[in-house]
């Protein structure tokens, strides 16, 4: 046993600190970047998934963040926890003030916790440094945004590295805390074409000894189980961890297993075991410990997801609707009290949102195929006397009646639910706008027969009957007046309940269910428009049809906060049309005129029967969007940009006949001789169908690569496509030799760039529309404040305090040239690291922004404008071939526009400096799409005649730049000054 030596005592330094995703920022400033990392760490497929899928963009992101911290935990601090640990912990204390050891210290008053621990791990004055678990990395990552398939795509990447020898070979061990997601796991991991030498196969951790003993060189085993059956004892289903010990050598890659436990809960600690010698990967939609959040390397959380358009706009009433409360038959006046006007409100709202569907369906312009609106009704008990699914069962069947559409639904209650309706505010957590998303005059319009008919599928109220299904997990409801079910309750007992309720309200029961059951194809039974069920369905439910949630009673602990967050996460799912984009339609500016008719049906909206519960949603809202940090609005700079043009050159690929004069952009490969020797043998000899199965199985001009390939590999052309090593002991096998050659091929050929001008300047500038502030509140609303008063007041510019009240590190600045104002400086680099994203904080920026703004008036156009890009916020780039022949894209600091006459000329500035022979490869980029006869080729654009230039400043004036490259490189903004405006009076 580890035995216990002296600490030193610390300080604690965390006040009014908001735990945010350290990882990340660490990982982000120390590591390389993706483009940068050696070519065995990145020469590998991160977009790709199976021949029907592709990863999106920002799960593309967290595939490179992940790459990079194992890049930097592997290969640059060489597994060492202890050097990485120290690393970390002083640059948390350094930039954020910030104690990670004292605050993520195991101590022993964690007496269960600690007694676990301290059985593997030194203790140091009664406490376990958090050190000892720093090999691990979160993704805090948002109900419905493809982790199962990241989860793959990160397998996969692990056992190539294995197989290249850049981390130890470790066994792999997926672990999540249920079967459906066991099973999804397995249909997404059948899925997936592997890019690894051996075949992946599954098998069930308690198989361990099986598999390991059936030692099959061809298979690479990938071990899976149920993470709450991992225990300290040995059970019918459980494991016990010290049985799969393994002595700590696991890659443990954990999906939502924190369900129902904290970080320093019992079954945690378990994993932090059996992955001490190896890493560890968590995966959650809910992050709420703070090691969690410290250790995340990727954060795509609810708050982000919506943000960047991925799921509907959530809106949350703050009112609470009270199921319980009876009401009399006898009551001819119905006295009904504001909370059950409530459920009232959300048939009407329900009625209004099936009626929008139909009218977004049936316009022929938009050509969309969005969902039937469905509202969910979530409750916490089933069989119980006055359980919340009877109780809401009970209100739609009295609702439905004759009498209760008479006196309730045909009467004075529902102008009032409807005029409460229309003039409710409800809470907009993640965005600015105080917009409910609903047409109120339309609102205004909808009718009891409306609610009748959208809502219970009936043109007359009445009785209501059920239709039970064969499996006893789930019933249908109609009304006798209509021919078909308008709701679906969906339990574990659902005969149990069933019975409860013929008992109590003498109800008919229909023996008939249809060939399959409701629930499993909800999607395709759009007239079901209301599920009622307990908590456990819907946490493996994914339907987009979800518009309205009410949650009933579930609670108001950790584990309910979780449940309501998770449950939100699950209803923001949308997918205007069937096969195409998960993303609202509202954020793309071709369908900004119909506006009015997409917002309602992208929007979900929250009800809760307690405020406490509603207090719970909001706290746990208030919690992702303080750790993601809080959004600050910049102002586009409408008055200096008026009736101009602002042209964004944009690049697009598309495909084109394999050309085997492209063979001249083939970079060469670097590899091993005896490598090479080993390819070259089985590639000239095996078969063309050999080849294919192995290698192009699913590639188009499959026949063309193979003669491709051939060609490649002729002894003729080993010196034009190879760059062979002689004296080396790196290798790779003929195998991952060929598969390197033939990935290279499929990146090359096959495409080619587009090029456009477009005016569309919103779609490609962004950045500025979300600065993200990560700072106390009244810290973010000094410099929200001081944004304002410099837009709008009479100041030009406003010094701000991040670290002291007499410092200053942040300058929020008027630049009428810019594209938007205030610019924002960071003026103590060190000081606002992490805590305001991107803004201008590199020196050279500074300067040249300093110097640009003292020659403003020398510059002999019409009119000129620029702007700050932040590389992959915005979409301004060129397209380039790093050195290693990769494809890669080249962000600008900069990006000028200026306009004499009809004539418009496009500058890009990097004020940086840059290494020579990288940045002669981006001018090399540069030219092949603007350059044509090494003359500057002309656009035509809108009546405009278009050129675009490339200017780069020399970070030293003693290097010796190439003749061919002279006229790209700056030494004084004197010469941009000059360069522009001789380019006016040259010989356009």
């Amino acid at each position: 046993m580890p035995a216990s030596v002296t600490r030193r005592k610390t300080r604690n330094r965390n006040d009014e600190v908001k735990i945010t995703p350290l990882l990340r920022e660490f990982i982000d400033e120390y590591a390389p970047s993706y483009e940068e990392l050696p070519r065995e760490w990145k020469d590998i497929d991160i977009e790709g998934f199976s021949k029907e899928k592709r990863l999106w963009d920002f799960q593309v992101e967290a595939i490179e963040f992940a790459i990079r911290a194992l890049y930097y935990y592997y290969a640059v601090k060489d597994a060492d926890k202890l050097s990485f640990w120290e690393e970390f912990k002083d640059y948390c204390l350094e930039r954020y003030d910030l104690d990670v050891d004292e605050l993520l210290s195991i101590k022993v008053s964690d007496s269960e916790i600690f007694s676990i621990l301290s059985s593997f791990f030194y203790s140091v004055e009664d406490r376990i440094s958090f050190g000892n678990f720093c090999n691990r990395m979160g993704f805090w990552m948002a109900t419905g945004s493809g982790k199962t398939l990241l989860i793959v795509k990160l397998i996969d990447i692990l056992a190539t590295y294995m197989e290249r020898g850049l981390m130890p070979k470790k066994d792999i061990l997926f672990l999540t805390y249920r079967d459906d997601l066991i099973e999804q796991f397995e249909r997404h991991f059948t899925e997936y074409k592997f890019s690894t030498g051996k075949t992946p196969k599954l098998f069930e951790l308690k198989d361990f000894g099986k598999a390991k003993e059936l030692n099959d060189f061809l298979v690479f085993p990938v071990f899976y189980y149920r993470s709450n059956n991992i225990k300290d004892r040995q059970g019918d289903k459980t494991l016990d961890f010290k049985d799969y010990d393994n002595h700590g050598n696991w890659y443990i890659i954990l999906d939502e297993a924190h369900k129902g436990d904290k970080e320093s809960s019992k079954s945690q600690q378990y994993f932090s075991i059996l992955s001490r010698n190896g890493f560890l990967f968590n995966f959650s939609a809910t992050f709420t410990d703070i090691r969690d959040i410290l250790m995340t390397v990727y954060e795509f959380n609810l708050s982000s997801y919506i943000r960047e358009g991925y799921g509907k706009v959530l809106r949350i009433f703050d009112e609470n609707i009270k199921l319980s409360a009876k009401i009399s038959k006898d009551s001819k006046d119905f006295t009904i009290e504001e909370k059950e006007i409530i459920f009232l409100k959300i048939l009407i709202l329900l009625a209004y949102l099936k009626k929008k569907s139909r009218e977004l369906r049936s316009n022929e312009e938009l050509m969309v195929e969005y969902h039937s609106p469905l509202a969910v009704f979530l409750g916490n008990s089933v069989n119980v006397e006055d359980s919340d699914v009877k109780l809401i069962f009970e209100r739609l069947r009295f609702l439905s009646s004759i009498e209760g559409f008479e006196n309730y639904l045909n009467g004075k209650p529902f102008l009032e639910a409807k005029e409460s309706l229309i003039n409710s505010i409800p809470n907009h957590p993640f965005d600015d706008e105080e917009d409910p998303r609903f047409n109120k005059n339309e609102l205004s319009e909808v009718t009891p027969g409306d609610v009748l008919r959208e809502v219970f599928n009936a043109e007359a109220p009445g009785e209501i009957e059920m239709i039970t299904s064969t499996s006893g997990k789930e019933f249908a409801i109609k009304l006798m007046t209509s021919d078909k079910p308008f709701a679906l309750v969906k339990v574990g007992e659902a005969k149990k309940l069933v019975d409860t309720l013929v008992q109590e309200f003498g109800l008919r029961i229909q023996e008939r269910f249809e060939n399959t059951e409701y629930f499993a194809t909800l999607d395709e039974h759009e007239y079901i428009n209301i599920l009622i069920g307990s908590r456990a369905f819907y946490e493996g439910w994914d339907s987009n049809r979800p518009n309205v949630i009410v949650f009933v009673n579930i609670g108001t602990g950790e584990d309910a906060k979780k449940f309501v967050l998770q449950s939100i996460g699950r209803g923001l799912r949308i997918q205007p049309t069937k096969n195409g984009d998960r993303k609202r339609l509202e954020m793309d500016k071709k369908f900004r005129r119909y506006i009015n008719i997409i917002k309602p049906i992208e929007t979900l909206y929250v009800w809760g029967t307690k405020k406490d519960v509603i207090q719970k949603i909001l706290e746990g809202v208030k919690t992702l969007k303080e750790s993601s940090g809080t959004e600050v609005r910049l102002y586009k700079n409408e008055r200096r940009i008026a009736n101009n043009r602002v042209f964004i050159p944009v690049f697009v690929k598309v495909p084109t006949d394999l050309d085997f004069d492209a063979i001249q952009r083939f970079h060469p490969i670097q590899i091993s001789e005896s490598d090479y020797i080993d390819a070259r043998n089985v590639v000239m000899n095996m078969s063309d169908e050999m080849l294919y199965f192995m290698f192009f199985l699913k590639s188009k001009s499959a026949a063309k690569k193979i003669e491709l390939l051939r060609e490649i590999f002729d002894e003729a052309n080993k010196i034009r496509f190879f760059i062979i090593e002689r004296n080396t002991n790196k290798h790779i096998g003929w195998y991952n030799t060929i598969r390197t050659v033939v990935k290279a091929i499929e990146r090359e050929f096959g495409y080619k760039y587009e090029l456009t001008l477009s005016s569309e300047d919103e779609e490609y500038i962004q950045h500025y529309k979300r600065i993200v502030i990560r700072l106390p509140e009244k810290k973010v609303e000094r410099v929200s404040e001081s944004i304002k008063e410099v837009y709008f007041g009479p100041k030009r510019q406003s010094f701000v305090p991040v670290v002291m009240e007499d410092s200053m590190d942040l300058l929020i600045r008027f630049i009428q040239e810019h594209y938007y104002i205030p610019v924002l400086e960071a003026l103590n680099r060190e000081a606002l690291a992490g805590k305001i994203l991107d803004i201008i904080k590199e020196r050279s920026e500074i300067n040249f922004i300093d110097d640009l703004m003292s020659v403003s008036d020398r510059f002999e156009v019409d009119w000129w404008l620029f702007s700050k890009i932040v590389e992959k916020k915005d979409k301004v780039f060129v397209p380039y071939r790093t050195k290693e022949g990769e494809e890669a894209y080249f962000y600008p600091d900069f990006i000028f526009w200026f306009r004499k006459g009809s004539k418009y000329l496009v500058v890009f500035v990097d004020p940086k400096g840059t290494e020579h022979t990288d940045a002669e490869r981006k001018i090399d980029g540069f030219e092949e799409l603007f350059v044509e006869n090494s003359v500057p080729k002309k656009f035509k654009a809108e009546g405009y005649e278009v050129k675009v230039k490339l200017y780069l400043y020399k970070s030293d004036q003693n290097i010796e730049t190439p003749r061919k490259y002279a006229d790209y490189w700056l030494n004084s903004i004197d010469d941009l000054v000059n360069r522009v405006n001789q380019e006016f009076q040259s010989n356009w």
